[in-house]
């Protein structure tokens, strides 16, 4: 029976999971209810009818008392995204061939209650820029290329739908820039990578002399993000901006994505930082995420690196790399907080985020653009390698990768790649290895309840941008790395870039880990709805045996591990 349930908020997403000690004979799945402070518990609804009933691609749902889910877990997308909220869970029985047992109003046991939209001293935002989804396929139409109208509605400011996918992150960043643009006192320091996102620039012009700017210029060369930055640092600097180019690619990259926001005196107070580029594609249709640091110490730290890139111009002095291999370690409120700027001499920054990830105990799950061969995607993949010395069975590792570095071409395997490890060495790890690190994917044809989905294409090439760690969320020592480090080596070694590492903060952790998952679970339905397994499945079972299957299993020990430490 069910023994316990749990929910985690991440912004305005909430992932619950349940724990069961023995099948329910005869379950044909569960219903899932949300509760919201000062109102009715009501049933989730779930978009996948059973197998025997009509296909239906208009994205039809029911509650999860007609619908159940046939999981132990679910992210709820519909939840408040700032309230208290808890949820419950009841078997739904059947009662026949064709018939599902009536649902209780409400469940016998809760979750405890969680606050989503929470903020605290380092508060994540997320965006929901996944483009490969059934919800903006039937959004965008079919009367135009589907790539050409997400470009026109991304690029028009309030559009209900650029700002859906933005979600809580840009409303964030954007809710920050309005309340220094009130204040004719206040000042932002900002070193950002490119730029071409009408609503950021005009709240940048907004802001005129009192916001300084150290600008990148893309990856150089011809790409036409190095185009679009230009003609946006000249309407920006002739709105009064202070603009400095930072033009040092394509040797070396001025990646950073972080804003100082200075009180009315010019006292650093605000720190906001991630992976979202300045973009239309970064604010809407990546993947990414930003964090708010509110912690003057770091501000400062912050304000005085980039005081530090301004003034090295288009050059990387040796000054600046050894300012950047000095340690930063804050203590905020219970959190411990340690700050690396890059690039670096040696890779400490990447050894200091290697050895977290060697301690991990109960779980790692990350994304990642691309980490390159000699980054951090090798430590993390040996933690789940039966033949590795560092291979933990009891470790769950989950993640998505938006592109696969350095395959190894020797191989059959298509995915096998050629990692350097935590002891240094290269080693290859095959498909075996990475059944749990995905690529991104779009449903690729029409089929019973599904849509073909827009596909990362041109414009819209990277889907997963953001650069994201959690280790063990639910045990003594969580830990969120993030920042616009790529967990490269060129990032370490060659960039401009900034990496956070966040320990002891629990509630920082989870909501890291929901994001991920989330995005994690999406991408694995859409990569097997393409395989002939999932073209054949047609939903729900009529049967318990989904659930027989999962009892015992040691996957599914992993995963609750992860989760609730237990």
């Amino acid at each position: 029976m069910i023994t316990a349930i749990h929910a985690f908020a991440s912004g305005d997403d909430v992932f619950v999971v349940w724990q069961l000690n023995a099948p329910i004979v005869d379950c044909a799945g569960f219903a899932l209810f949300r509760h919201v402070e000062g109102q009715q518990p009501v049933p989730v609804d779930t978009w996948v009818g059973f197998e025997d009933e009509p296909a239906d691609a208009t994205g039809r749902h029911k509650p999860s008392t007609e619908w159940p889910v046939q999981k132990t877990n679910w992210t709820d997308y519909f939840a408040p995204g700032n309230g208290k909220v808890r949820y419950g869970v009841t078997p739904v029985l059947m009662t026949g061939a064709e018939t599902v047992a009536p649902t209780p109003a409400a469940p016998a046991m809760w979750s405890e209650w969680i606050i989503t939209g929470e903020k605290t001293a380092t508060t994540g935002y997320f965006n929901r820029g996944t483009i490969s989804a059934q919800w903006l396929q039937r959004a965008i139409g079919h009367e135009v290329a589907p790539t050409k109208k997400l470009l026109e509605v991304t690029e028009t400011v309030g559009d209900p739908i650029r700002n859906f996918l933005g979600g809580l992150a840009r409303e964030r960043l954007v809710a920050l820039l309005d309340e220094a643009i009130a204040d004719p006192k206040r000042t932002i320091f900002a070193a950002l990578f490119e730029m071409n996102d009408p609503e950021l620039i005009a709240k940048l012009s907004a802001l005129g002399p009192r916001a300084n700017v150290v600008l990148g210029n893309s990856s150089g060369g011809t790409a036409s993000g190095v185009k679009e930055t230009d003609d946006s640092a000249a309407v920006i600097g002739a709105a009064g901006v202070r603009v400095t180019r930072r033009n040092i690619a394509p040797a070396r990259y001025a990646h950073n994505k972080f804003v100082v926001f200075c009180d009315a005196s010019g006292a650093p107070k605000t720190v906001w930082t991630g992976s979202i580029n300045w973009t239309q594609t970064g604010v809407c249709t990546q993947n990414n995420n930003g964090i708010e640091l509110n912690d003057d110490d770091i501000a400062r730290d912050y304000r005085s690196h980039w005081e530090r890139l301004r003034d090295a111009g288009k050059s990387t002095p040796d000054d600046l790399v050894e300012d950047n291999d000095r340690t930063r370690s804050y203590q905020t409120g219970k959190s411990k907080v340690s700050l690396w700027f890059s690039p670096t001499s040696d890779r400490r920054d990447l050894n200091k985020a290697r050895d977290l990830i060697n301690g991990a105990k109960q779980g790692i799950v990350f994304l990642m653009l691309n980490p390159g061969p000699d980054g951090l995607l090798g430590p993390i993949i040996e933690r789940s390698s039966p033949h590795d010395k560092h291979y933990d069975p009891n470790l769950y590792v989950r993640g998505v990768l938006n592109n696969f570095p350095n395959r190894d071409e020797k191989a059959s395997d298509e995915d096998s790649l050629s990692l350097l490890t935590s002891d240094g060495v290269r080693e290859n790890f095959t498909k075996d290895n990475l059944a749990n690190v995905l690529k991104p994917v779009a449903i690729n044809k029409t089929a019973d309840w599904w849509a073909k989905e827009i596909a990362n294409i041109n414009k819209f090439l990277i889907a997963v941008h953001s650069k994201v760690i959690v280790l063990d969320p639910a045990g003594d020592s969580p830990v969120v790395i993030t920042g616009s480090n790529n967990f490269s080596d060129r990032a370490s070694s060659k960039n401009d870039d900034n990496m956070v590492i966040i320990e002891g903060d629990a509630r920082l952790a989870a909501a890291y880990a929901v994001n991920v998952i989330g995005i994690y679970n999406q991408y694995r339905w859409q990569r097997w709805r393409n395989t002939p397994e999932g073209q054949k499945d047609k939903g729900l079972k009529r049967s318990d045996q989904w659930l027989k299957d999962r009892i015992g299993a040691k996957w599914l020990e992993r995963e609750t591990r992860f989760w609730v430490g237990t």
